[in-house]
């Protein structure tokens, strides 16, 4: 063999190891949506931190932090730490101040609408959601968009990192008595753990009125059994 064509074949060696040593495993669904439901059902075992920000036409109206954990049976119990609740007039879409008593009529609506979106979290949906998304693939990302997960219409997208395997974000789009509400979530993980929900936007309306709760994780700890 001549030293050109010795040098040809060395190089198109090394373009094809390089190729395959940066290729990313394909996206295996059936692997991935048993691993949501496992990620889930561990975090479980975790007790954590949560802060909760309720806004009214984009503003602060109620700021609660808690302690969180999972009892038995898998309910959700809060411990509440401390609340700031603002005192300041706000108005309907009719120009009319609110009152107090319509003000706690949405906080409720609200809090209904999160704990309706939070069930796409339940081991269950989020291992429906993956087991039944079309996938696509771009940008270090794959893309996962599922529909009637838990009510007929809904919409939900995953992202999940190529490289990692590990989930970004989640949007939910659906409705409440009619009206749209929505979920966005960007996800954390704790340090050789379960990945979790870190910060997370519910979005719905109640009369006219936009509400929003921003939800904030933190400082999660293992508990004792």
């Amino acid at each position: 063999m001549k030293p050109t064509q010795l040098i040809g074949v060395l190089a198109a060696i090394l373009v094809l190891g390089t190729t395959v040593a940066g290729a990313q495993e394909p996206f295996d669904k059936k692997k991935m949506a048993s691993q949501m439901r496992r990620n889930q059902e561990e975090l479980r075992n975790y007790s954590w931190e949560s802060k909760i920000v309720f806004e009214v036409n984009d503003k602060t109206r109620r700021v609660d932090h808690y302690t969180v954990r999972y009892v038995m049976g898998g309910m959700l119990e809060r411990m509440q730490i401390n609340s700031k609740v603002e005192k300041e007039p706000l108005r309907g879409p009719d120009g009319k101040k609110l009152k107090k008593k319509q003000l706690e009529a949405a906080r409720e609506f609200a809090m209904g609408v999160k704990k309706q979106v939070d069930a796409y979290l339940n081991p269950l949906f989020a291992e429906k959601i993956v087991a039944m998304a079309t996938v696509t693939t771009a940008d270090g990302l794959h893309t996962l968009r599922s529909r009637d997960v838990v009510t007929p219409g809904d919409a939900v997208e995953v992202t999940f990192s190529e490289a990692t395997k590990l989930p970004k974000t989640m949007k939910v789009a659906t409705t409440t008595d009619g009206s749209p509400a929505g979920l966005e979530i960007e996800f954390g993980s704790i340090d050789y753990g379960p990945n979790y929900s870190a910060h997370s936007i519910t979005t719905s309306n109640w009369q006219g009125i936009k509400l929003t709760i921003i939800t904030e994780n933190s400082n999660y700890e293992a508990q004792r059994r």
